[in-house]
């Protein structure tokens, strides 16, 4: 046996046995504390929950969507990927709105992060909060937050978000008696093998069983409590193609429609498309209300949502679903054009203005008094509200006003006294001229070019207010490119959500020399 005799030698031994003991300690501790935070309580993954709103006599909410904040913290208040992220600049000034409008609940309707597999995303949601509300949130409103499909794009995504937000995966929160019901997106469970090779894009951005089945519960809960009042329901995917943008349903989306048209007073909020809100068709109705929640990051191309659009116009078919370029021309230098599947065509940057500057959102009031609500639009860039104001008083299909069937009937369309302008280029034109918004809202037009043999070709262009959401007079202004030498005749048609095209036309005419 080893005997120690030197008294220091001994207490630097016990020291670094000590050390040892602690270090080993602290790692087990660490084990186990990370192993508990990767693990999401069952309670946090089902909750319902009771508040009381601070407004008297109605409850205020913020609603968005799709802000994708970015993963790297240089790029936290900007983002320069293909130029059109810009999440977290956006999100700051929405939640500025919020805040100034004293509102008791924000709803951050699914996309909130961009991947997030090494929760530096989740890291810039949190810093945004901590600089908007301090780092204690005192100030704060609730926030309700359904997992949409960005969240799950990395490693332990439900660890992720519970452990970066806090905040549990499905709710029903109920504020003042009104019941706000949201439910995540979730991994593909055992046996959706086939669900996910019908839409691998949705593989992690789809509802299992149990979401569907608590949805099912909740509605049906607060059915039985109040039959007569709206009940607010959060879901990113949308389920059908009623709304725009609808097109991009969950797989899922028959059966929890089937779900949701048992209630007629439910109004479902949904996200993922980023299509505009200023569209005529952003807020629906058929067995229930549909409502797209638009984008706080940018906004997407839907060319493509209506195929028979063209023949339905009397426009012949070979108006370029490629648009904004004359793809005959070989105009494809991809410095210049952005190439993405989800566009839906090949668009030269320039040519889409301010679509990375869309931020839009919903300001509700719930009227506690009458069982009503209005909804208004806002553009959260600048906190001016836009489009006409929604409100629902009775939640009886019959009373529902808009329906496909009623909104397509509304007017086409009209010019009005608009001026219209082309300054000829070396390729084509500059062409400016008044927009067609005094009565409805445009989504793009049509250009007709005709040559002076007769030959004609047809571009269209998305209105800007259709983009912005803008009730404001103003120009438009767009180019025509790939011309050959020539003088051109020119006639614009305005074009709605519902592909009504104006009665009258702006004509003018140019030479490219």
């Amino acid at each position: 046996m080893l005997k120690i005799k030197n008294k220091k030698i001994m207490e630097k031994t016990h020291l670094i046995i000590l050390s040892l003991f602690l270090t080993l300690a602290i790692i087990i501790t660490a084990t186990v504390i990370t192993y508990k935070a990767l693990t999401v309580p069952k309670s946090k993954k089902y909750v319902v929950e009771t508040i009381e709103a601070n407004s008297k006599g109605y409850i205020k909410v913020g609603i968005i969507s799709d802000a994708q904040l970015p993963q790297e913290e240089k790029n936290l208040y900007g983002w320069d990927y293909a130029t059109v992220m810009n999440g977290a600049d956006h999100l700051i000034k929405a939640l500025k709105y919020y805040k100034s409008q004293n509102v008791d609940m924000i709803v951050f309707n699914g996309d909130m992060v961009n991947a997030t597999g090494d929760y530096a995303a989740y890291s810039a949601y949190n810093k945004i909060l901590d600089y908007v509300y301090g780092e204690d949130r005192a100030e704060a409103p609730h926030i309700i937050y359904p997992m949409g499909n960005h969240e799950f794009y990395g490693g332990n995504q439900e660890h992720n978000f519970y452990k970066s937000t806090g905040l549990p995966l499905n709710t029903r929160t109920i504020v003042n008696g009104y019941s706000f019901i949201s439910i995540s997106n979730s991994k593909l469970e055992k046996g959706d093998e086939e669900l996910a090779e019908s839409n691998d894009t949705l593989a992690d951005g789809t509802y299992n069983e149990k979401r569907i089945e608590f949805l099912k519960e909740q509605l049906a809960a607060a059915n039985t409590e109040d039959p007569n009042k709206p009940i607010f329901v959060f879901i990113h995917m949308p389920i059908s193609n009623i709304v725009n943008g609808g097109h991009w349903a969950t797989p899922q989306y028959e059966e929890i429609y089937s779900i949701l048209k048992e209630y007629p007073q439910a109004v479902v909020f949904t996200g993922h498309s980023h299509y505009c809100m200023s569209d005529e068709r952003a807020i629906m109705q058929k067995d229930f209300t549909v409502i797209n929640t638009g984008t706080t990051s940018y906004f997407d191309f839907d060319w493509l949502d209506n195929e028979d659009e063209n023949e339905a116009n009397d426009f012949p078919a070979d108006i370029s679903q490629k648009n904004l370029v004359f793809q005959s021309q070989g105009l494809l230098d991809k410095k210049d054009y952005m190439v993405n599947p989800q566009l839906i065509g090949i668009y030269k940057l320039e040519d889409v203005p301010d679509r990375n500057n869309v931020n839009n959102g919903y300001l509700m009031y719930v009227d506690t008094q009458s069982n009503s609500f209005t909804l208004k639009k806002v553009n959260l860039n600048t906190g001016i509200e836009f489009g006409e104001e929604f409100t629902m008083r009775s939640f009886d299909k019959s009373s529902f006003t808009r329906t496909a069937e009623k909104l397509e009937k509304g007017i086409a369309p009209t010019f009005g006294d608009a001026e219209i302008s082309a300054e000829s280029t070396s390729d084509g034109a500059v062409v400016s001229f008044d927009c067609a918004c005094q009565n409805v809202p445009i989504k793009y037009y049509i250009y007709e070019i005709e040559n002076e043999i007769g030959q004609k070709t047809y571009v269209r262009f998305f209105g800007k207010n259709y983009i912005l959401g803008n009730d404001i007079i103003y120009t438009e202004q767009n180019k025509i490119r790939g011309l050959e030498k020539g003088k051109y005749f020119l006639h614009v048609y305005a074009v709605n959500s519902f592909n009504k095209v104006s009665d009258e036309y702006l004509t003018t005419e140019f030479t490219v020399k």
